[in-house]
């Protein structure tokens, strides 16, 4: 965050450097980046960078998929590989709205969360294991599935895959496939991948899609979650109003998904954890078009371009002492602003973006409850400078003691 401010004040909208060998612009104008993300995918497509990472086994995921812009010719489609992957990933997703699976998953995690209740120590392996079952159990809706599905992602996200060919473990990846295969051939109800099977038949790109559902919800409940509860606990003024607001629900409502996600001051918490610590770092965009931005820059087809999320969810210009923890800033407005791209903006926003804040929501919801934490249990965890949130807090380190 603070090379970005440097960069920016040095060099302005558009500052070429180098990532990995490869020329491309960092762009520092909010103005600028709102332009790529309204023009994504059809005029700035898929960045080189990103695609390198996803081509080793996802690579006709929505999330690198293109939709250039075409003439219609007569008896010819106007193809777009982008367009069809959203709607099936809206459609499983329930995008923007409350998922129709949220009571499930609510039942899920609470259940998940009794078998914690001996528990007072939590530290990064418990919410790792948290996570591989609550994935399993929303993917595939299964409390068991064969870790190769999990060790992919340890295969493929290498820095090699910037410098060379990724070499993926094939025992890993042939028994990942199979396992994808069999749950896509004998799809469980309830799962988000019978949801896809109700809107394409096409094997190859359900496989393809599956991978963006399972590794963003682990990392929810590895990163998001335990980083929430370490900036809560610290701020026990903040705290005391999610205890309250938790505890103005009825004790007959802890089963009853559309009002814990109605708590908006829990959201409000969850949206200002990933403004400070936000685990999607980077989005890199390519021109699939020569393009000027207001006629003062142009750049030619090709021309690389990265937004760094992290600074501008703390860009003083925009946010008010950005280094806080102030979740009471939050309004739709703000939301909707293209300050806020925790789940980017546009027409690729995250498409999972209600249903990843339901489940921190009902996470919370649980823990607070079941621990019962405001009422006789003390917590003891990582100190926090509240005048200045870490850029990073490490998850890994993160240690949680509660004491009744």
């Amino acid at each position: 965050i603070n090379l970005y401010n440097d960069y920016k004040k040095k060099y302005g909208d558009f500052a070429l450097t180098k990532m990995f060998n490869e020329k491309i612009y960092l762009v520092t104008n909010i103005k600028y980046i709102k332009t790529i993300l309204d023009n994504s995918p059809n005029v700035f497509g898929v960045g080189n960078l990103k695609k390198k990472i996803f081509k080793s086994f996802m690579e006709k995921n929505v999330g690198v998929s293109n939709c250039p812009f075409m003439k219609k010719k007569v008896g010819v489609s106007n193809g777009c590989p982008w367009k069809k992957r959203r709607h099936i990933n809206e459609r499983a997703l329930n995008t923007n709205k409350l998922h129709i699976y949220s009571s499930k998953y609510n039942t899920d995690i609470r259940r998940a969360l009794f078998k914690w209740n001996n528990k007072s120590v939590f530290t990064f392996n418990d919410f790792m294991d948290f996570g591989k079952l609550l994935s399993s159990q929303i993917v595939f809706n299964t409390k068991i599935i064969h870790d190769d599905v999990f060790n992919m992602f340890k295969e493929a996200n290498t820095l090699n895959a910037f410098s060379q060919k990724v070499e993926i473990n094939k025992d890993v990846y042939n028994n990942y496939v199979k396992i994808l295969k069999y749950y896509i051939k004998n799809p469980v109800n309830n799962s988000l991948v019978k949801l896809l099977l109700k809107e394409t038949n096409n094997k190859e790109e359900i496989i393809h899609q599956i991978p963006h559902f399972i590794f963003p919800t682990v990392g929810l409940f590895v990163t998001t979650i335990p980083r929430l509860l370490v900036l809560l606990f610290n701020h026990r003024n903040v705290l005391k109003k999610v205890v309250n607001e938790i505890n103005s629900l009825d004790k007959n409502d802890v089963l009853n998904s559309k009002k814990i996600y109605k708590l908006s001051f829990l959201r409000k918490c969850i949206l200002e954890t990933l403004r400070l610590n936000n685990p999607v770092v980077t989005t890199f965009r390519t021109l699939l078009q020569d393009f000027s931005f207001n006629k003062k820059y142009n750049f030619k087809k090709g021309t690389q371009f990265l937004i760094l999320n992290n600074p501008i969810l703390r860009e003083k210009e925009f946010f008010n002492k950005p280094n806080k923890f102030i979740p009471s800033r939050w309004t739709p407005k703000i939301e909707k602003s293209y300050y806020a791209i925790s789940f980017n903006q546009g027409p690729q926003q995250c498409p999972g973006k209600e249903l990843a804040i339901f489940l921190v929501q009902s996470f919370i919801f649980n823990f607070i409850k079941i621990k019962k934490i405001g009422k006789n249990t003390s917590v003891k965890t990582n100190y926090i400078d509240k005048n200045n949130i870490p850029q990073i807090i490490n998850p890994c380190t993160i240690n949680i003691k509660l004491n009744s």
